[in-house]
């Protein structure tokens, strides 16, 4: 306990022992629990901002606890809100026209968002739901721009956080359109894992219910597709399959698999054969069926 608040703002330090918060109107640490102090701090990219920029923050933040399914903004709707997670997550997607949602990704603690559709003033562009229940800051647009015109480190913060943004986009797009099934699985169950996961023994549980029709958005493929790609991950000893629950049980294959070359899962796709360089016999270990059967992409 002493570690972990030697590490916060001197701010949050002070109110973590006192009954009265010590930002006016603001979060204080006994408005959080221990867990959503830790996200906080943790945060990739929160954590990193100077200690009197992240108090500067808290001073204007509410926190928010929603319950699984609570709707923070619709797709369309003028944005109000830039938010960080501290606890849960939250589902960015939208409707389709038939009616089945789509899941573009899940942010989860420690990741903010929301702050491009309240800098350049148009209508969201996504569904923002909370996947599970979830604890949340949210800042409205006035106190953000008054923040970043008081702190221009807030400003370039932000256009480095889009940076980011940007190319985990262009990497998801290479990937849609480069990478089979599987590896495209492989990866998206990791990034989960990294996100959401909790060391149980040993496997890593992905504390979240989350559909294969969510992951097949996420990875662009049917949900019967991902359904057999699961369980042939299954049956390799690289994941378990609960009730809307997923396990890593070996991350490092799972990993290996993931990294695999992409121009060796092509040419398997169309020969029926591996290559037989040693770097990629050494890349897909004890994967060849899988790659067998899911190396065709989409």
């Amino acid at each position: 306990m002493s570690a972990l608040l030697s590490s916060l703002p001197a701010a949050l330090r002070m109110s973590s022992g006192l009954s009265s918060p010590v930002w006016r109107g603001g979060v204080a640490a006994t408005d959080l629990g221990m867990d959503e102090l830790v996200s906080l701090q943790a945060g990739a990219w929160f954590g990193t901002l100077s200690e009197a920029l992240r108090c500067a923050v808290l001073a204007r933040a509410r926190v928010h606890r929603v319950a699984s399914g609570a709707v923070l903004a619709r797709r369309g709707s003028a944005a109000t809100d830039w938010i960080g997670v501290l606890r849960g997550a939250v589902r960015l997607g939208t409707v389709l026209r038939d009616g089945r949602p789509f899941t573009l990704d899940l942010v989860g603690p420690g990741q903010w968002f929301g702050d491009i559709a309240l800098i350049d003033g148009k209508p969201n562009d996504l569904d923002v739901v909370a996947q599970v229940p979830s604890t949340v800051l949210r800042v409205s647009q006035t106190d953000l721009r008054r923040l970043t015109a008081d702190h221009p480190e807030l400003r370039d913060a932000l256009m480095m956080l889009n940076c980011q943004r940007l190319r985990h986009m262009f990497r998801r797009f290479e990937e849609l359109h480069t990478l089979p099934l599987a590896q495209r699985l492989a990866r998206q169950v990791l990034r989960l894992g990294r996100h959401f996961g909790r060391q149980c023994a040993e496997e890593v549980r992905i504390e979240l219910r989350i559909s294969q029709s969510d992951l097949a958005a996420m990875v662009g493929g049917s949900r019967q597709r991902v359904n057999a790609a699961l369980r042939q991950l299954q049956a390799l000893g690289l994941v378990r399959l609960g009730e809307a629950r997923l396990s890593m049980l070996d991350a490092s294959r799972l990993q290996e698999l993931a990294d695999a070359d992409a121009q060796w899962w092509m040419q398997l796709g169309r020969r029926g054969t591996p290559r037989t360089s040693r770097s990629a016999a050494a890349a897909v270990d004890g994967l060849q069926d899988l790659a067998r059967a899911w190396s065709r992409p989409g």
